[in-house]
């Protein structure tokens, strides 16, 4: 007959009694796993644990998202934050945006003073609704000489996070974007090659993917040219000539290799054609106002001249 204790209420076999106890000590000191420290709310060495392994494995998440609930327990709230915003970080950039929302929500309640973790979620929120936005515009991308001009889908992927921040693109809608991108060129200028002759009347919007374009003005008497100013990856350019019908304000050449985007008045046309909302791409495009401000330098420099 298996050996008993008597409680109040019935009899505990000695075998589970030792289990609440930690066991029989014939096999030495029990040994504990992190899960168990965390139940028995040893917290301080739960954490040292976990520390330990994270050394080893840095990129843990699960490891990471624990320690940051054993600070909790701990109330030490600012290293909490600090692992909560490590791990939505990582679920961001791999595109689970809902997750990293949900533990900075987490993180708010510990430091519900801290604008930088709303600030986040707004981003990842932004972020979250431009993956649709992705999508169409590179379905619009392959569409402007993309994969049939042998440009690869890693390549078209590059190419958009170029773009992804320039002001354009975050004022479309994806319907647009794609429309507008099937209608535009994908062109490639080598390092010093010219992209448009101040005076000229060339109707060519260009939208700047990479590479850094040197905006000048010929110089008095034939002298050197002067420099107004330089473009870079988001930038738009020719705005004025393409929807204006005015000419270019200054020259513009490929100070490095040049990857952009090219629209002509025949791609515009295509462009509205069909369109739901004509007018606000036309005032997205206006809106870059580059022209304008070219031209308006270009004043100063030679009233002052």
């Amino acid at each position: 007959m298996t050996a008993a204790t008597h409680i109040p209420g019935g009899e505990v076999p000695l075998a589970l009694k030792d289990w609440f106890r930690g066991g029989s000590r014939k096999d030495g000191p029990q040994e504990y796993t992190i899960d168990d420290l965390i139940v028995l709310e040893r917290y301080d060495e739960a954490a040292h644990r976990l520390q330990e392994k994270l050394k080893a494995s840095p990129n843990d998440l699960h490891s990471h998202l624990k320690l940051a609930e054993v600070y909790t327990q701990l109330q030490k709230f600012d290293k909490a934050v600090i692992e909560y915003g490590f791990v939505a970080d990582e679920y961001a950039r791999d595109g689970f945006f809902d997750k990293g929302i949900a533990l900075l929500s987490r993180a708010v309640k510990l430091a519900p003073m801290d604008v930088s973790l709303r600030h986040k979620i707004e981003r990842f929120q932004h972020e979250k609704s431009m993956e649709h936005v992705r999508g169409m515009a590179l379905e619009g991308l392959r569409q402007a000489g993309g994969q049939t001009g042998g440009t690869t889908a890693m390549e078209l992927q590059r190419l958009w996070h170029k773009l992804v921040r320039s002001s354009l693109v975050q004022g479309l809608p994806g319907e647009q974007l794609k429309r507008l991108f099937a209608a535009m060129r994908l062109v490639r200028y080598p390092e010093e090659s010219s992209l448009a002759t101040e005076g000229s009347r060339d109707s060519l919007l260009v939208l700047l993917v990479e590479g850094v374009v040197e905006c000048s003005i010929a110089g008095e008497a034939g002298g050197k040219p002067v420099s107004v100013r330089t473009f870079s990856s988001g930038d738009i350019l020719g705005e004025g000539t393409l929807l204006e019908r005015t000419p270019w304000p200054a020259s513009y050449r490929a100070a490095e290799a040049v990857t952009a985007l090219t629209l002509s008045r025949e791609g515009l046309e295509l462009t509205l054609l069909g369109n739901s909302d004509p007018r606000g791409l036309l005032s997205a495009l206006r809106a870059q106002h580059t022209d304008h401000d070219v031209l308006a330098t270009v004043h100063r420099l030679r009233g002052s001249a």
